[in-house]
């Protein structure tokens, strides 16, 4: 985070990501990132605001004096650890040189943001892409398209191409096309109409949109029975015993482990970019 801000990823008077949004995104607790953003925060480079959650300051800059003295025991500190695992000077020349020409490339890469309605959609399309492009790609709801004002490409859904650009118009703004996992698909189709779909998902806000995808593409009618493993598990075992097909996303699959095995049928409903759209945003990153 320091040497994002440093090189104005995040700028002066720019939020910080939610806690609880990056540590989703990193898989890791947001206490840990409320530390670090503590952290950053005795530093004087952010400052806690009431409902604005954490701002990038304008930090009065370091002497070069005290950029010379922090920076020499920095490097003399990874110096004594290099040459404390065997690497000769050539080595720790060609290694300095190295991570100098990674830090130029990644200044230059472009900021991706994947725009979606909602969280678990957009933290599988982040990882699917940064796994296939081995690029950084950060997420947000339509409602945060503003506070991504800097973002060289935003990738959404065609159908909120038009909404998007009313609320980014500098922006180059690149339609993409979500797939739903087949084998769920497959699986409600055959549902008869007096059966029931279960849903189960990690947040709320994917049962709405999920469901009405789900039915447009199976043009199932039926019962639907619907909850969200992060307002707890409570339901999830009456809702598999009430239902003829359990349906579960990847985020969720954890806390519905346990009550598969009472499942008539179950199946996991993966969410992912079309391959044609990871090429295409593949072909538009410098």
């Amino acid at each position: 985070m320091r040497f994002r801000i440093a090189g104005g990823q995040y700028r002066i008077g720019g939020r910080l990501p939610a806690t609880r949004k990056l540590a989703s995104q990193l898989g890791i607790s947001f206490h840990t990132v409320r530390k670090a953003y503590q952290q950053l925060e005795e530093e004087g480079l952010v400052e806690a605001r009431a409902g604005s959650g954490f701002i990038v300051k304008d930090a009065a800059p370091l002497s070069k004096s005290e950029r010379m003295e922090r920076g020499a025991s920095i490097l003399g500190a990874a110096l004594k650890e290099a040459v404390g695992i065997g690497l000769d000077e050539e080595e720790i020349t060609y290694l300095l040189d190295e991570q100098i020409s990674l830090l130029e490339s990644e200044e230059d890469q472009t900021k991706i943001v994947i725009v979606t309605p909602f969280r678990e959609l957009g933290q599988a399309c982040a990882s699917q892409l940064s796994e296939q492009l081995q690029r950084d790609c950060e997420t947000a709801a339509l409602t945060e398209v503003s506070q991504h004002a800097d973002a060289d490409l935003l990738l959404v859904p065609f159908r909120h191409v038009k909404q998007v650009l009313s609320m980014n118009p500098r922006a180059d703004v690149i339609g993409t096309t979500i797939v739903l996992g087949e084998e769920a698909l497959a699986a409600t189709s055959r549902l008869l109409d007096h059966e029931t779909l279960g849903l189960v998902t990690r947040y709320s806000d994917a049962i709405a949109p999920l469901l009405a995808e789900i039915r447009a593409q199976t043009k199932f009618s039926g019962q639907v029975l619907a909850v969200s493993v992060d307002e707890g598990d409570s339901y999830v075992a009456s809702l598999v015993r009430q239902s003829e097909l359990l349906v579960y996303t990847p985020g969720a699959e954890r806390r519905v482990r346990p009550f598969i095995e009472r499942a008539r049928k179950h199946v996991e409903l993966t969410l992912a970019l079309a391959s044609s759209s990871v090429e295409r945003v593949r072909s538009l990153i410098p």
